[in-house]
Formats: C-alpha cells, sequence, structure tokens
C-alpha cells in the first residue's frame, strides 16, 4: 500500500516525532544523547535548519524545528542515518534503529510558543520529574538561561519575544507560562491533529504559503516564462503528457510559483488541470532539486531574473 506523501515547507514550522524500532532504545547513556545533539547542532550551524526545542527521551523524540535549505525529509535522513549507524556500530548490530517514517506535523508562528511548551513538558508528563528544567536532554533550561552546553544552537528569541520585558523578565514569564499546564493532556500545543497535519498546515498549503510571501505573480505568465525557457509550447504544458521534458517543465513551474510566486498548491493544481497531490508531489521534487540540482536552481534563477518570481526565493 503506497505511503502517504509528506507535507513540508521550507522556513515553516513543524514538530517531528520519532519512535525507536521494536524493543530498541535511540539512547543508551548520556555519549549517545550528545551525538545525536552534536549532530543537530551541526546542521543549524550549517543553517539547515533552525532548532526551536527538543526533547529526547530513550525511546522517543520530539523536535521543534524550521528546515531552511533542504527538505525536512532529507535533514532527518542524514540525522537518523548517522545515528542508526552510531547505535548499531556501538552494540555490533544492523537494522533500523527507528520505527517506521519520523512523524511531522507542520503548524504556523502563532501555534510555535505553544509547541515548544508541550515538547518542555513532555518529560515531566512521561513521569521522569517534575520540573522540566532539570532534564538534561531537553532545551527548556536554556530557554531559562541556564549554562547548557545546548544553548548555543537553540533558537529561543522567537519565543521569548512573546513576552514583554527585559530578557530575564521573558525568560522567568516563559517559565511560568509551562508550569502552569504540567498537569494537561500530551496533545503537542496544536488544537488539532491529523496523520502528518496540523490544521495550521492545512490552511498554508490550501490557501497559499502567506508566512512565506506577500506579492503573488500570474499563473499564466509564468507558466509562458517556463515554456520559454524550455522551448516547449505552453499547450503542451499543460496537457496530460508524460514526457520526461514536460514532467520536468511542471516541476518547475510548480515549484516556482509556490515557493517563489506565494500560489497555492490549489491554485496550481487548478491551472495545470492535476490533482492537488501530484501538485504537492511537484513542489516537494523541485525543493529538494533547488539543493541538489545545479541546472534546476539555474532555471529558477532564470526566472527570478525575467521578474516571473520575486527576490524572496531561497537557492
Amino acid at each position: 500500500m503506497p505511503r502517504n506523501a509528506r507535507v513540508s515547507w521550507l522556513n515553516v514550522p513543524h514538530l517531528v516525532i520519532a519512535e525507536a524500532n521494536g524493543g530498541n532504545q535511540l539512547f543508551y547513556d548520556d555519549s549517545d544523547y550528545q551525538y545525536y545533539l552534536g549532530h543537530l547542532r551541526q546542521m543549524a550551524r550549517d543553517q539547515l535548519l533552525k532548532v526551536f526545542a527538543f526533547a529526547l527521551l530513550e525511546k522517543e523524540l520530539r523536535l521543534v524545528v524550521q528546515p531552511k535549505r533542504l527538505m525536512l525529509s532529507r535533514i532527518m535522513q542524514r540525522l537518523h542515518g548517522k545515528h542508526t549507524a552510531h547505535i548499531n556500530q556501538k552494540l555490533d548490530r544492523a537494522g533500523h534503529l527507528f520505527r517506521g517514517r519520523f512523524r511531522s506535523i507542520m503548524f504556523g508562528p502563532e501555534d510555535l510558543l505553544s509547541v515548544v511548551r508541550s515538547v518542555h513538558l513532555w518529560p515531566v508528563r512521561e513521569g521522569l520529574l517534575r520540573r522540566p528544567e532539570y532534564y538534561p536532554y531537553c532545551s527548556h533550561a536554556s530557554y531559562l538561561g541556564s549554562a547548557t552546553v545546548h544553548a548555543d544552537f537553540i533558537s529561543s528569541t522567537e519565543v521569548l519575544n512573546q513576552f514583554s520585558g527585559e530578557i530575564e523578565l521573558k525568560r522567568r514569564a516563559f517559565g511560568r507560562y509551562v508550569e502552569l499546564t504540567a498537569l494537561d493532556p500530551d496533545d503537542f500545543g496544536l488544537e488539532e491533529q491529523k496523520p502528518g497535519l496540523a490544521t495550521s498546515a492545512v490552511k498554508i498549503i490550501t490557501h497559499g504559503p502567506k508566512l512565506l510571501h506577500s506579492k503573488k505573480s500570474s499563473l499564466k505568465i509564468l507558466a509562458e516564462r517556463v515554456s520559454l525557457l524550455l522551448s516547449i509550447s505552453a499547450s503542451k504544458l499543460l496537457s496530460a503528457s508524460k514526457r520526461q521534458d514536460l514532467v520536468m517543465a511542471r516541476r518547475l513551474l510548480a515549484t516556482a510559483s509556490v515557493i517563489g510566486a506565494a500560489r497555492s498548491i490549489t491554485e496550481v493544481a487548478e491551472f495545470l488541470g492535476r490533482d492537488k497531490a501530484q501538485i504537492s508531489r511537484l513542489v516537494s521534487q523541485g525543493m529538494d532539486l533547488m539543493e541538489s540540482d545545479e541546472a534546476f536552481a539555474f532555471m529558477l534563477e532564470s526566472l527570478k531574473a525575467k521578474g516571473a518570481i520575486k527576490n524572496e526565493l531561497e537557492l
């Protein structure tokens, strides 16, 4: 049975949940936690992602991250691939460490504060201790200003700025905010969950990534520019043909429309006469190619140079 396509965007926050496979553990001692956090830190320094929060337990982990230069699936594949190799070498074994695919929930910035709080409270709600700042493998202490080894790669400003006053007042206010709901159910800090998709994420996808861009370009004009760039007719671009060069043209058009011109998946699907799942897949593939394929990145740059898409597009 085919797996559901993962929904993910650059520059939009995601909650990531991953579990150990079977009777495995993800972490066996302090060195394992530090190994994982070391690679997460390096990815943040390389600006592949922004890390808002984390909590690592023996058999499950939760991250609040925002992919920046690489799709979330690629980031997690690298991170968890390295960690799996580390644990397998340590225990002299082979096989999967994580249970299936990680789960990801995309959400809007209005939910960032509550999602970070939920992740910080997770060790408390699991009964490991009474105060989250005492758990060594959680980012809560960094938010409170404690001298931890994790503070150098945690992006806490966007969360703390939701409180008023000087930095110490903001830290104390955040601490009180977290403590208030310590006994509440573990709901990820979101009002509603769907498999791999949060309510706010649905709004982002169906109504356009307004978090990323405010100006829109004409899909018709953009399609004409893509057709000229690839020397194909606009009618063929809109046809049902699955010829390889036409599929690439649609991938370029979909990626430029959604990521560079603030068009929604729904709008592009209607324009091309495809369903939204197909367009989501084209955009996901295009975002991967932005990082890995120089020719594809060059074509996007060409569209930007021609004024078909705006300069906000990050390559």
